[in-house]
């Protein structure tokens, strides 16, 4: 029998579908939770889930489900048997769980967590709301309706009697905008922005899939009156907002309180917003001016006590916001929401009279808060923008289009208002103001997904490397909306490059896995122009599933990952698409374009951009970093084959890439100066020009035959410490460097100092730049058109963690992995990182005569310790100091179970 003991913490951080509030779930969820225990080399041997529809009935052991104890090791992406006929769709549950250990302690159950199932589907398309286009009267401008303001009827609640309070709603007519298209808000308090962006192409049908977002509002409602309100944006004549609220009641039942009809109320925004149909715009979208006119802006417009009596009856579009060739489906990661930002750094210069500029600290991705008095009616203009000029004043233009100029009139007294439309900038510029500015008149407004700033960090001795993951995992935390992109700046579409990088970032500051995997099944029916993107889906689906330890992307995607590998060109690829196109391609079947004669793939892809960063890159029939990335591609798919039970596709994966890997290297490689050369014409001739991109790509996914081969190559894709190519590129230049044994070139070419202008250094972006998110490129010098909010820039995160301290996952959902901590000339290092097991933490001090490790293993996972290969094994302590004795010391690997441990060991 299981004993109950404090050395077997309760379980924590409860996930369902990988999301802590998950509202997709159908009758098959997959669980996750963290174990925790007091006693080293700990694992879960069984769990028990619990399930009710209400937490009354769940502290009352009232159970709708009842697993028993399962016999398990398994605490990520759990399937929980014999579940499925109990959950109905549309209601919502309470589950939680308890384990056993293998020294036979039984843990307490974890606190409660809730899930709603999938909505039952639509019998006829909702009806949503807008404001009527009446006439103007007075000074109004014209009403163009491309903004609203929304209002629910007050309605009372008993919350004695609520368990939970679920709104649900989706907006239509911003989809030119790229963008999610409301802020919602009960009782004046921001509960989330919705819509996220549609998927067309859904699951390679010819239906798109629109998404509605559930919001669990149960904290911010009262017993008595309440309201619902919405700022809502749209350009189509699809315009129209949707939202009901339901409440699941403690006696079991549940009722829909309200739902958008023309009982709500409307205002038009043109005249609060100064929208006279003037736009802001890059060359793929145009947003509103928000030019603030506190004459009519309504202050205070979302509280319950607001007097919304003149507005107008909102007015309910005819037109269905479901069509027949669309697919009204649940959200599959965390909800956006606002989030006021006051940076520590934030700070306020007069740049002269009536002319002050706002440095929020750091570049955020969103809106304004702004909550003044001013001393007069009086107009001013305002600028916004990522950087500065070199006279110090905003350069509201951006160099990657978008041109932040509005103006705002302020009333004598109080001036309460939000922006709507999203905007990437730090500096704010107001010219014209009359009265004194302080530091939290005007806040950033920022749209993002929850994030736990505590579960990761990173502190070294080098001061540069620390701020260059400080960066780099505030670029995650800026820029998760609701699907990666390149940035909102610009395009604000999602790519498979970015995705690369983004995600393995992700992966390491975040136990948010979510996102990733959304934005993933995003692409698998959106993929982009470059022919090598397409690839990357395939690398990321096995990251994903080494980090979740959840194969459900993997096996309900595998025959669309198998289409990424046909990259040759006929009637059924991607259109032709190149760099220009703007529609939307499909993920078709494509034709096979390895050649079986010479053993290597034809075609090409991105390799870099912009095209001057390609070192010169010579293009011909068979290339060589297009092939080096689909001998990789072809050995992630040969892994996910093998997972997924398709024995005999694996076999044929793995031997495509060998022989890649052996015709490239018999083809192309050049064994004198250790570089590769750029490509082989039609007729087998060689291009003989080795552009930097050809050998790194080879090295970064592991073409070479011994370590004397990849030592030659290193020495030439480290350059002398100098970087080659974009900002994106150095992905694969670093990862090569690391991977091959080479880390110390890799630190040595992170810790730069030389921060002059124009350099190819973090030095320089940080120093030079001012940038706190990753920028597109190293500086306006190398791509015009560049933004400073670009997450495929966040390099430095994901090399930190994976590569330097050498902390990566080697068994699904980290049952096993390695740290492998490679220095170069750094002297104490410190690390934590989340996993699907829970935090892992490494520390590195090198001392005169040894090295001290320290480290962290959570509970349920075995890590192995790679020491350098001229090491020599001291001791191993746990956390009480005492040695543990028997550690083999004719190897550099030290395996350990969870817990603490000091490491030590000399280098001969």
């Amino acid at each position: 029998m299981a004993k109950d003991n404090q050395s077997l913490l309760i379980p924590t951080h409860l996930n369902v579908n990988l999301m802590e509030f998950a509202y997709n779930v159908d009758k098959a969820p997959r669980f996750s939770w963290w174990d925790h225990s007091n006693l080293a080399n700990s694992t879960q041997s069984a769990y028990q889930v619990v399930v009710s529809k209400r937490l009354h009935q769940l502290i009352n052991h009232e159970y709708r489900f009842d697993s028993g104890w399962v016999q398990s090791t398994e605490n990520t992406g759990v399937e929980v048997p014999g579940l499925e006929d109990k959950l109905a769709a549309g209601e919502v549950y309470y589950w939680q769980v308890r384990v056993q250990d293998n020294f036979g302690n039984e843990s307490g159950f974890s606190e409660p967590n809730k899930f709603i199932c999938t909505d039952a589907p639509q019998k006829q398309s909702p009806m949503g709301i807008w404001a009527e286009a009446t006439p103007k009267s007075d000074n109004e401008l014209p009403k163009l309706g491309n903004v609203v303001f929304l209002r629910s009827p007050r309605f009372n609640l008993n919350m004695d009697d609520v368990d939970t309070a679920v709104i649900t709603a989706f907006s239509r007519g911003n989809e030119p905008l790229f963008i999610q298209g409301f802020d919602i808000a009960v009782n004046g308090k921001n509960v989330g922005v919705g819509s996220a962006h549609r998927q067309v192409h859904y699951y390679g049908s010819d239906k798109t899939g629109i998404y509605y977002n559930k919001y669990d509002v149960t904290e911010e409602l009262a017993s008595g009156e309440n309201v619902i309100a919405a700022l809502a944006t749209a350009k189509t004549d699809r315009k129209a907002f949707w939202c009901k609220l339901e409440v699941y009641l403690t006696d079991g039942s549940k009722k829909q309180i309200l739902v958008t009809d023309n009982r709500w109320k409307a205002l038009d925004g043109s005249s609060a917003f100064g929208d006279y149909g003037v736009k802001i715009r890059s060359i793929y979208f145009g947003m509103i001016s928000e030019n603030v006119d506190m004459r009519y802006y309504p202050q205070n417009w979302s509280e319950v006590e607001f007097d919304d009596e003149v507005w107008d009856k909102a007015w309910v579009n005819p037109e269905a916001m479901i069509l027949d060739d669309e697919e009204f489906i649940p959200y599959r990661s965390q909800n956006t929401r606002r989030f006021e930002t006051n940076e520590p750094s934030k700070k306020i210069v007069k740049l002269g009279e009536q002319d002050y500029l706002i440095d929020l600290g750091k570049e955020i991705i969103g809106s304004l808060k702004v909550n003044l008095d001013s001393p007069l009616n009086q107009r001013v203009t305002v600028l916004m923008g990522e950087q500065l000029k070199d006279d110090g004043h905003v350069r509201h233009e951006l160099a990657a289009g978008p041109d932040y100029v509005e103006s705002w009139t302020f009333v004598k007294g109080q001036n309460q208002f939000t922006t709507l439309q999203v905007k990437n900038f730090r500096y704010i510029e107001l010219v014209g103001f009359q009265g004194d500015l302080h530091e939290n008149d005007i806040n950033g407004w920022a749209i993002e997904q929850p994030f736990e700033s505590q579960e990761s960090s990173f502190e070294s001795d080098n001061d540069l490397l620390n701020r260059e993951y400080e960066m780099s995992k505030y670029t995650i935390k800026a820029t998760n909306q609701d699907v990666y992109v390149d940035s909102q700046a610009r395009e604000r579409r999602p790519y498979e490059g970015d995705l690369l990088v983004n995600g393995n970032t992700s992966f390491v500051v975040s136990s948010n896995y979510s996102l990733n995997r959304h934005s993933m099944d995003y692409l698998i029916d959106n993929p982009t122009w470059p022919e090598d993107y397409k690839l990357y889906s395939i690398e990321m689906a096995w990251q994903d599933y080494l980090y979740t330890g959840d194969d459900t992307f993997m096996n309900s995607r595998y025959t669309d990952l198998t289409y990424k590998l046909n990259r040759g060109k006929n009637e059924e690829s991607f259109d032709g698409a190149s760099q220009n196109f703007t529609g939307s391609l499909k993920n078709t079947k494509g034709v096979d374009n390895f050649d079986e004669k010479v053993g290597l793939v034809t075609n090409d892809g991105l390799i870099d951009w912009p095209i001057p960063e390609r070192d010169g890159f010579v293009e011909g029939e068979y290339n060589a970093p297009f092939n080096a990335i689909f001998y990789g591609a072809y050995l992630s798919m040969s892994k996910i084959a093998e997972a997924t039970g398709h024995k005999a596709d694996a076999e044929h994966y793995r031997s495509r890439a060998t022989r890649i890997k052996k015709e490239m290297i018999a083809r192309l490689y050049n064994p004198e100066t250790g570089r590769f050369y750029d490509s082989l014409n039609a007729d087998l001739t060689v291009n003989e020009h080795t552009a930097h991109h050809s050998t790194a790509y080879a090295l970064c996914y592991g073409v070479y035959d011994d370590q004397k081969m990849a030592d030659k190559m290193s020495k030439f894709v480290a350059n002398d410490g100098h970087f080659v190519g974009s900002i994106y590129f150095i992905y694969f230049m670093l990862k090569g460097l690391i991977d091959s044994g080479h880390a110390a070139d890799a630190v040595r070419l992170l810790t730069n100092p030389d921060d002059r202008k124009d350099q190819k250094t973090f030095a320089a972006i940080l120093n030079t730049l001012k940038a706190t998110i990753a920028p597109e490129a190293w500086s306006n010098h190398y791509k015009p058109n560049m933004t400073m909010s670009h997450p495929w820039g966040a390099t430095p995160g994901l090399t930190i963690v994976q590569g330097i301290m050498g902390i990566n996952p080697t068994k699904p959902g980290f049952e096993t992995f390695n740290i492998k901590i490679r220095p170069g000339n750094l002297h104490n290092l410190s690390v934590e990182t989340p996993s699907s097991k829970g935090i892992i933490k490494a520390k590195l001090s090198v001392q005169d005569t040894k090295q001290v490790m320290t480290v962290e293993i959570p509970m349920n996972s075995k890590e192995t310790i790679i020491l350098p290969e001229n090491s020599q094994l001291i001791e191993v302590e746990d956390r009480h100091g005492s040695d543990l004795g028997g550690m083999p010391t004719d190897t550099n690997q030290v395996v350990l179970g969870s817990g603490q441990y000091q490491i030590s060991y000399s280098i001969n």
